[in-house]
């Protein structure tokens, strides 16, 4: 089983990543794969398939789903009702760590989401009880989103309905060290996207050589380091793109290229379109 680990854009802004999904607009994720963060499923109506590291099994008329890090599972939506939609939350263990565990009535929250550790999914009817939570995001401002998503936790960790899916994460114990050193890469990136990075500084913070920590990287996310942080950047570009006033070369620059020809390549490969275009298209 080939598992590819998927890069979360987390804006530095905000706490959470919250996607919504439809009909005309699935996730673009199609195979196996596994990231560092938390992840909260809802799926409005329609059946699908679950596949969850070990567990294998199927949902009608609709799922709600909370996958804690780095499990490996499918995608999780459908494309049966034209009226469907998948809300997806994804959150870092430092959301945890440096904001719900500063307050001591978060205790029995933070001690529910260890046990999404294990895969838990919930019946219908907390889904169907839930959905309005889910679905009133789109019209929500970021603060009003936070507070909304503490609701939605409560009310899961409360539910009794709740059922894990895996006894033992043992695909991921296995590859412990390569998890973490993974984790390790993408917040050094995280934090030097807009300087110069060369493989080789980054195998030193791993206590890798270079060589080896090309291979670690390939084995572990099926794409290259260069891909990834190629891959990366692009995406901080497009979120730079929303800014008013803000020309190509600037986002460019400021997302960590320095050379117009291959910025527009790579732009153009992870995104369909050039940057002169999609800044066109975006502010339309």
């Amino acid at each position: 089983m080939n598992i590819a680990y998927e890069n979360i854009y987390l804006e530095h802004s905000k706490s959470l990543k919250i996607e919504s999904y439809t009909y005309s607009s699935l996730c673009s994720i199609i195979n196996w794969h596994f990231h560092p963060e938390y992840e909260i499923v809802f799926v409005r109506n329609g059946n699908g398939n679950i596949r969850v590291d070990s567990f294998s099994g199927e949902y009608s008329d609709g799922l709600l789903i909370f996958l804690g890090p780095n499990i490996p599972h499918m995608p999780l939506g459908n494309k049966q009702f034209k009226n469907n939609i998948e809300v997806v939350i994804q959150f870092p263990e430092s959301f945890i760590k440096e904001k719900l565990a500063v307050f001591p009535e978060f205790e029995s929250i933070i001690a529910f989401i260890e046990k999404s550790k294990q895969g838990i999914i919930f019946s219908a009817e907390t889904q169907k009880k839930l959905s309005g939570y889910f679905l009133k995001f789109k019209n929500q401002t970021d603060t009003q989103k936070l507070l909304n998503f503490t609701q939605i936790l409560y009310q899961l960790s409360i539910a009794n309905d709740q059922k894990t899916l895996i006894k033992k994460n043992y695909s991921l114990d296995s590859n412990k060290q390569s998890l973490e050193r993974i984790s390790k890469v993408y917040q050094y990136v995280n934090d030097n996207y807009d300087k110069e990075i060369r493989s080789e500084i980054v195998a030193n913070t791993l206590g890798l050589t270079p060589n080896s920590f090309c291979r670690m990287f390939k084995a572990s996310t099926s794409t290259t380091f260069i891909d990834f942080l190629n891959e990366f950047r692009v995406k901080k570009a497009q979120e730079l793109f929303q800014q008013k006033d803000i020309t190509v070369s600037e986002v460019m620059y400021q997302c960590g290229f320095n050379d117009p020809s291959y910025f527009s390549k790579q732009f153009k490969k992870y995104s369909g379109t050039t940057p002169t275009i999609y800044s066109t298209q975006i502010r339309s």
